[in-house]
């Protein structure tokens, strides 16, 4: 895989990440209304002794997010970190985790407030969901690329004229 492609694909994973965990840690998961209007995101978690079950998947979800941008930036030969060198196949699983962690979590929500009136998602349930679509995909494209231009075909130089 040149290097062109190479970094193609870690640049949309890095501008993916980013406006992923800027979108999932400042805006909301989602909200509801009984009598009040509530909106679950960072700081009413930490704020509101009620949601405070949600911290760890904020945390959780950050992290993966952050350990996405910190893998690209690696890859991209930006920073030097101590990441194995199959930084794609953690990037890869973490993107997973992701998705998993923001289903169960829209599922979960979904499930306390349906009979408790009016909710919605907000834009940090959709982060989650379309970053943790997206950033599989560019992680499998980026390795089977890598492997594909490692199986090619070397042949030995010409033998020297006599």
């Amino acid at each position: 895989m040149s290097n062109l492609e190479k970094s193609s694909y870690y640049v949309l994973i890095l501008m993916l990440s980013i406006i992923g965990a800027i979108l999932f840690s400042f805006t909301e998961f989602g909200g509801y209304t009984a009598y009040y209007s509530y909106s679950v995101n960072l700081q009413s978690v930490f704020s509101n002794p009620d949601l405070i079950a949600y911290s760890p998947i904020y945390l959780l979800l950050d992290f993966l997010f952050l350990l996405n941008i910190f893998l690209s930036l690696k890859e991209l030969n930006i920073i030097k970190l101590s990441f194995p060198k199959k930084s794609a196949n953690l990037g890869f699983f973490s993107s997973l985790g992701i998705f998993a962690i923001t289903t169960v979590s829209g599922v979960a929500f979904v499930a306390l407030l349906s009979d408790a009136g009016d909710w919605w998602f907000g834009a940090g349930f959709y982060a989650g969901i379309i970053g943790g679509i997206l950033l599989p995909i560019l992680y499998r494209m980026s390795m089977k690329n890598a492997s594909a231009s490692s199986t090619q075909y070397n042949y030995p130089p010409p033998p020297p004229p006599q």
